[in-house]
Order: structure tokens, then sequence, then C-alpha cells
């Protein structure tokens, strides 16, 4: 962890700062670093980049890299920073451009900071200004119950409403700039208020599905394509008729939800015979996180405990909540997941073809 580049803002949403303490020490990192960003996607922000480090961007053209930008008002960019040296992200990223390094742009939006004239202000910058850029995504902020900062509020149902017909419309104003069709919203936005989901060719070439943007549309098309070619190809008493139960977030509850719709309707039975849904609270995080990688091991089992083993012959649980070492983000391994399972308890990973195959053997 010492060799890579630290990041020495104070972000006003920084998700690190608002962890818990006596967590993992991993969890606690923040890396600003441009070869974490070009190998992994992660996001840097430009502003704690050496002089030697650019130049080596530019020489042997590191891209695409993925930039947080957020807003061009200084004054705005100061309070999301918490800095005011923060200019000399804006200053790289113009260089980057200039140089035809490709790069992705996000935005973390923020009610009441970096919304309203701020966000279509940035947006036509971006848009009439750079060309090197590949995509600007758009997420809304992310606060758990630790957050300390008074400044910031999650969005409302109304409110990510309102955010998707402001792209929309702005899309559509600038429908002559080639550009403006590289401006993507996460797909948070879309579930938060409870709106249909682009279709999967809105997103383009995806160059931001691990920031959540177009990761819906993909899984959903994954497992409609997969399912159907399964079940074309397999006689109806072949099916092995297992009563499955899938374990997942407020917001994976609706993706589940849509395909257990796409099963329903291929097989012309109800949906409830599909499979069944378990919706997971994110207590050890707080209410406001959603998403279905930062579940905890511990609200899972606690999630488990109250279910009826006995209904289901297979409890499905996303990979997608363990990091790479196998940790959940409060240090649980599988093993303390699966005990007491009765060998029902599956781990699969995030993936819609792997489900449509779970679901092609649940008809009931």
């Amino acid at each position: 962890m010492d060799s890579i580049a630290k990041c020495k803002n104070k972000c006003v949403f920084c998700f690190i700062d608002q962890l818990p303490p006596g967590m993992r020490k991993s969890l606690y990192v923040k890396d600003d670093d441009f070869l974490q960003s070009y190998m992994y996607g992660n996001f840097i922000t430009l502003t704690n980049i050496s002089s030697r480090d650019f130049g080596k961007i530019i020489k042997f053209k590191v891209q695409p890299l993925n930039v947080s930008l957020h807003s061009f008002d200084p004054e705005i960019r100061n309070i999301i920073f918490g800095n005011k040296t923060n200019i000399k992200g804006l200053k790289n990223l113009i260089e980057l451009d200039k140089n035809r390094i490709k790069t992705n742009i996000q935005i973390v939006l923020c009610p009441g900071i970096n919304d309203g004239k701020d966000l279509e202000n940035t947006l036509n910058i971006l848009i009439s200004n750079f060309r090197a850029v590949q995509s600007v995504g758009i997420v809304p902020v992310g606060i758990t119950k630790f957050c300390k900062s008074s400044l910031l509020k999650p969005f409302t149902k109304s409110g990510a409403a309102g955010i998707i017909r402001f792209i929309e419309k702005f899309k559509g104003y600038n429908a002559n700039n080639k550009n403006a069709v590289k401006i993507y919203l996460s797909d948070e936005f879309y579930l938060i208020a409870d709106k249909q989901l682009p279709p999967l060719q809105y997103y383009g070439k995806l160059y931001q599905i691990k920031n959540g943007i177009g990761k819906s549309a993909d899984f959903l098309g994954q497992f409609s394509k997969a399912f159907s070619k399964i079940m074309n190809r397999k006689p109806d008493n072949s099916l092995y008729r297992k009563k499955l139960l899938v374990i997942t977030s407020e917001y994976g509850k609706d993706i589940i939800w849509r395909a257990i719709k796409i099963s329903g309707n291929f097989l012309n039975i109800e949906d409830s015979k599909i499979a069944g849904i378990s919706v997971v609270k994110n207590n050890f995080l707080g209410p406001n996180v959603k998403v279905t990688g930062l579940l905890s091991g511990s609200d899972i089992i606690k999630q488990l405990s109250s279910i009826n083993m006995k209904s289901y012959d297979r409890i499905l649980i996303p990979e997608c909540i363990f990091n790479p070492e196998g940790l959940t983000i409060d240090s649980l391994d599988r093993e303390s997941i699966l005990k007491n399972s009765s060998g029902k308890i599956f781990i699969i990973p995030e993936d819609g073809k792997i489900l449509a195959g779970e679901f092609a053997r649940a008809v009931v």
C-alpha cells in the first residue's frame, strides 16, 4: 500500500471518511494513483499527482484514465475537495485533453452543492471544450450513518426523477453535439426514482460499468439472452424444479424482480413460481446505502436466521459482497455465512448468465 499515491483531499463526501472505526486497515486507504486508475478503473482527482508521474502519462499515453471532476466552479470545488489547491486537478485535466489522453469523467452529484445550474455549467464545458473524454458519468452521493457532514443530503425519489428529466432535456437540447451522447446517469438514479432503466444500447461501450452505469441493463440483457437460450433447448420434463430464494439488497431487489418478470413472461407462468427474493437492509452502514456490494456479512447472517431453510432447495448469495481476499466489508469470510446452512446456501457470481441457469432449474 505504501507505493500507491495517496489522496490528500478532504472531500466532503469521501466514503472512506464515512466508515466506522476499527475495520481492516486496507479499507481506509485513500488512493489517488494514476496506475490504479489505468489498471483497475479507480477514479483519481489529478490534484495529488506529481509532475514526474504526470509527465509519464503524457509520454507513454497512459489511457484511459478515470477522473473525478464534480465541478468546474472554483468555489464549489473548494467545498467539495475541502481545500483551495484543487485547481491543479482542472489544469491537469485540460493538459491531458490537449494531449489527447482519453478520460472517463465522474461527477458525484450532491443535492444543493453541485446540482442545478452548476451541473448544467459543468456539462456544457465538457461537451464544448474537451475532445478526449470518452464518457461522463453522474452518480448520486453516497451517505452512511457515520457521515458527519451537515452539507450532504441523499437523493429523494422526486429529486432523482428531476435529475433524469434534466439529463434527458439537456441531451435533447444538445442533440447536434456529438459529445452530449457521452453523458450517462448511474443506475442508482433510476432505481431511486423507480423509473425504467434505459436499454442496453443507450450506454454505448459501457465505459463506466464498474461505476454502476449500465450495469443493470447489461445484467438483464445477459440474463434474458441466456434464459431464453437455455429454455428453448430444454424440454419441460427435464427441469430440476428447485425452490429458489435470492438474497439481495434494496437496489438489487428491483433488478432481480425484473429478471423474474422476464422469466415469467417467457414461460407464461406466475412470477412467484420462478423464485423468491429476500431483501437485506444495510444496518451496518445505514439506510441510505442500498447497493448489494456493500452489504455486510453480519446483516446477511441476521437475514438468513429469519428464513425457514426447509422452504427452499437453494438460497443464492451474490459473490460481490466479498473482496478479492474473500471478506465482506465487516471482515467476515465465506465460512461464517455458509455455516449452519444445511448445504442450501450457494455463493454465485453477480452474472446474468449464471442467474439465468439458476432460474431455469427453479420452475415449480
